[in-house]
């Protein structure tokens, strides 16, 4: 299994160059041994939008969750579930309704003071402001009102029954509170300097590309976080492996086929903790490409494909199969694939299709075990009569490519890699896959109206073996239109001081920064 390790010397240089140069401990010292309540830790990526409406991804949340308060919020643990926060109490008495009431004196950051219900209100109903253009307005798609019936309680009404409620709605960014007063004040819309917070931490400092530096929020009045200052720097996982190694972070997320050479080394010193992710990882095709728009070449490539090969040469048979977009143990997840590997009759196919000599670009970001596992692919590909040629790019040019804002680049995209990360509720996966989002993040650009609707029916099934049944539905009229190979779900894997106690959604995609402390806490 070949591995690409930074050395120190290139981490230096690297190093400079996000800004961390001067604080860099010498080889050998832990971080926390600098001072015990500053915490330094990897992001996969710098923010890019706080806003709760508009996030871009984990990279954002990872920050929200420990500046924002939100009704309630996840727990750590192996389980999924979910703790009040800015909430006193927090009810459901029917489908229909949600009854609360805040915790009296939780203060916003910047002078704007108490969260009231007027604030709620106003957090919840501006996903569905069209001048918001909430990309999380599916989150908040059932919401009737909010009606205030106290300076710190309300009722959540809606219109319709939601099954995600409180599984990926309240508990997760979408669930988080913004400042009416304070959001107005800057024209409705937030970036990545929220104009108020009310978390158990404040944004100290932010150096673009380099460092987010957090600070304890003075007037928080909830739980008491351990740590009095929180340094996250923007890295790749490999980069932040070099760091970890030298001394340099606390907690870093590492790649998959780093695993089995961590657990060899058998450092005392290091805990790594794995968490089966909930994301997924497919190959992708535009199918509005003249080389892609026959479904008998689309097929043909599906039947290319051997994906436990595949999986074996790239991570050692470590991660779990994919089966479709909604990852175990998710309910609706599916069991197996419509479409296996068998190059006879992809073969066949790309005969009767009267294709010969086809030659496909594969786009990917800068991921090595993406990398790894387009080679496969590539060289699968080549066994049936297609050439693959592998163009890769940092992650914002990935997505920037194939989003119709950013020109007509799209309309020569090919096939691609990508992955995606989601909540415990199949809810969060189907939306991106719409007619809505051709040209945002459905990057195949398969559109039909009646898959729309029936993800949407999903949403309103109260009945879990129903829903369920909706789901593996829609998986399988995504694998009939010959765009997707489903690849694999994935772990997540963190590496943190032994000496630290870490904590983190059952999923493992963020550490929930309020929770970490010493271990002998």
């Amino acid at each position: 299994m070949r591995r690409i390790r930074l050395d120190r010397r290139r981490f230096l240089t690297l190093a400079a160059g996000v800004g961390l140069g001067a604080e860099l401990l010498p080889a050998g010292r832990t971080a926390l041994a600098a001072n015990d309540r500053i915490l330094r830790l990897q992001n996969d990526e710098d923010i890019e939008n706080l806003d709760p409406a508009n996030r871009h991804g984990w990279y954002d949340e990872l920050v929200m969750f420990a500046i924002y308060a939100g009704l309630c919020l996840y727990k750590p643990g192996k389980d999924w579930g979910w703790r009040l926060d800015a909430a006193e109490t927090l009810t459901q008495p029917d489908p229909l309704t949600v009854e609360f009431a805040l915790r009296p004196g939780l203060q916003w950051t910047n002078g704007f003071g108490e969260v009231t219900a007027d604030d709620v209100r106003y957090s919840y109903e501006r996903f569905l402001d069209p001048r918001v253009h909430a990309d999380y307005a599916t989150d908040w798609e059932a919401l009737d009102t909010v009606e205030i019936t106290g300076r710190y309680s309300g009722v959540i009404r809606l219109k319709h029954p939601f099954s995600p409620l409180f599984t990926s709605t309240l508990p997760h960014a979408s669930g988080l509170l913004v400042c009416r007063k304070a959001v107005e004040a800057i024209g409705g819309l937030i970036d990545t300097t929220p104009p108020a917070t009310s978390g158990p931490y404040r944004i100290g400092q932010w150096i673009p590309r380099q460092r987010l530096v957090l600070v304890r929020h003075e007037l928080w009045n909830g739980p008491r976080p351990y740590y009095d200052e929180i340094q996250i720097l923007p890295m790749t996982q490999e980069e932040g492996e070099t760091a970890f190694d030298a001394g340099d972070l606390d907690m870093t997320k590492i790649i998959i086929s780093s695993i089995p050479v961590v657990a060899a080394a058998k450092d005392a010193g290091v805990t790594m903790t794995s968490m089966p992710a909930l994301a997924y990882h497919w190959l992708g095709m535009n199918i509005t490409h003249p080389k892609l728009a026959d479904l008998r070449v689309r097929r043909a490539i599906q039947h290319a494909v051997d994906v436990p090969a595949m999986l074996q040469a790239t991570f050692g048979g470590m991660v779990p199969q994919a089966f479709g977009v909604v990852p175990t143990p998710i309910a609706g997840a599916r069991t197996r694939n419509l479409y296996g590997y068998d190059p006879a009759e992809s073969k066949r196919l790309l005969h009767e299709a009267g294709v010969v000599g086809l030659e496909l670009r594969l786009d990917l970001g800068q991921n090595e075990d993406h990398l790894t596992a387009a080679q496969v692919i590539q060289a699968q590909l080549a066994a049936v009569g297609i050439a693959v040629h592998i163009h890769t790019m940092d992650a914002a040019s990935f997505i920037a490519l194939h989003e119709n804002a950013q020109g007509d680049g799209w309309r020569d995209t090919q096939l691609h890699v990508h992955s995606a990360t989601t909540a415990p509720d199949a809810s969060w996966v189907t939306p991106w896959f719409t007619c809505g989002q051709v040209g945002i993040w459905n990057f195949e650009r398969f559109c039909d109206p009646k898959w729309d609707a029936l993800s949407q029916q999903a949403v309103s099934e109260l009945d879990p073996a129903k829903r369920a049944e909706i789901y593996v539905q829609l998986q399988d009229m995504l694998e009939e239109t010959g765009a997707y190979v489903f690849l694999f779900y994935g772990l997540n894997t963190w590496l943190t001081r032994a000496a630290l106690k870490g904590a983190w959604t059952p999923d493992g995609q963020w550490p929930l920064l309020r929770d970490v402390a010493p271990a002998e806490s």
